[in-house]
């Protein structure tokens, strides 16, 4: 525990001393903040349900920023062969830099709290349904941060991370359009299990189903294993 601790508190220390975490949070919350109003004002409608889902799309694409240096910028700082001569186990040094990742996307998620001011100062919304939007949000973030951390893992450039990581992602997301151009019923139903915006769109409705909740979990899971088993092999 003591291991994660201490990679947990360096990763900390990288990302506020860096533009990248003020620069991904600014973004994101502009960004939020905008479609917030524009879905408001333009329905009428006091919900979360559009914004949640531009919210989903917009990380998509902020997530490679934030893991894009987790590996690749130990790689060309020369820091790396630090890390693995440590008295630290290589999923001490995974789990580290994730729980590091993690906290930022916990500060960009209830920094959009902001949001929620006005909708309940004005309007009647149904809190359930926005906690539900928030937890499938958190879980589809951990789903992200560890593909994007296995990829940085792979490249000692940061860009080639993040440029593996976005069409990744946004396969993941799109996915489950294929749904329609396809005649087997097995092959539907594989792109709509494997569609982070289908299961996603579940949660916005309300809908906390175990299997959607599950999926995100496997998928951290994966990505972690497989980052541990390479980096293992690496040492």
């Amino acid at each position: 525990m003591n291991g994660i601790l201490a990679i947990y508190r360096k990763e900390m220390i990288q990302y506020f001393r860096s533009p990248i975490a003020y620069f991904v949070v600014s973004v994101f919350l502009l960004g939020t903040g905008y479609f917030f109003l524009y879905n408001v004002f333009s329905t009428g409608i006091g919900t979360m349900n559009e914004t949640f889902r531009n919210m989903g799309l917009l990380l998509i694409t902020l997530i490679p920023l934030v893991t894009m240096r987790l590996f690749s910028g130990e790689y060309t700082g020369r820091t790396m062969e630090l890390l693995t001569t440590l008295p630290l186990k290589t999923w001490e040094i995974v789990l580290g830099k994730y729980l590091g990742a993690l906290t930022i996307l916990l500060v960009m998620t209830m920094a959009t709290g902001i949001n929620l001011i006005p909708l309940y100062l004005f309007g009647n919304p149904e809190t359930k349904t926005i906690l539900s939007g928030y937890i499938g949000f958190i879980l589809m973030g951990m789903a992200c941060l560890a593909i994007g951390q296995f990829f940085s893992s792979l490249t000692q450039n940061q860009i080639v991370a993040a440029l593996i990581t976005i069409p990744v992602l946004l396969a993941f997301w799109f996915v489950g359009h294929l749904q329609a151009y396809q005649n087997s019923p097995g092959l539907r139903e594989l792109f709509g299990y494997l569609s982070f915006s289908l299961h996603f769109s579940d949660f916005i409705r309300g809908l906390l189903r175990s299997e959607a909740v599950a999926f995100y979990l496997a998928v951290v899971a994966v990505a972690l294993t497989l980052n541990t088993s390479y980096l293992q092999w690496r040492r």
